[in-house]
């Protein structure tokens, strides 16, 4: 497997997401609902404009596909994730990007805002 962090974005998901957002788009956090801009989309991960990268004019911040990958994951095995098991237990530092993010999949349901919680639909 190597180091887990270093991970690509696999077909399945990279297409998943490229369903439902394209770069230019604009994805609103879910509890605060902050603006994240799609800069560019590929294995790498999601590079990301909010308001906080454009004052400090340091550009788009890459959102590493390990990040994506172990919050889809999760909601996948588990059926359910929230805002404070990606961000303490899964160590995902761009959490709420990452939230909204999913909760932009057909088969995604946001749960709650306060706290965050998403839901995968079953398809049984």
């Amino acid at each position: 497997m190597g180091d887990s962090r270093r991970r690509e974005l696999d077909d399945s998901l990279l297409d998943r997401i490229r369903a439902v957002v394209a770069p230019g788009d604009d994805i609103y956090t879910l509890t605060s609902k902050r603006p994240n801009r799609i800069v560019s989309i590929d294995r790498a991960g999601i590079e990301v404009e909010t308001i906080r990268s454009e004052d400090r004019g340091s550009g788009p911040q890459l959102v590493p596909a390990w990040m994506i990958d172990t919050a889809w994951a999760h909601l996948r095995r588990h059926g359910r994730l929230t805002h404070e098991e990606l961000l303490n237990s899964l160590n995902v530092k761009r959490s709420a990007f990452v939230c909204a993010l999913l909760a932009q999949f057909r088969d995604v349901s946001v749960a709650s805002t306060r706290p965050t919680v998403l839901e995968l639909a079953r398809d049984d």
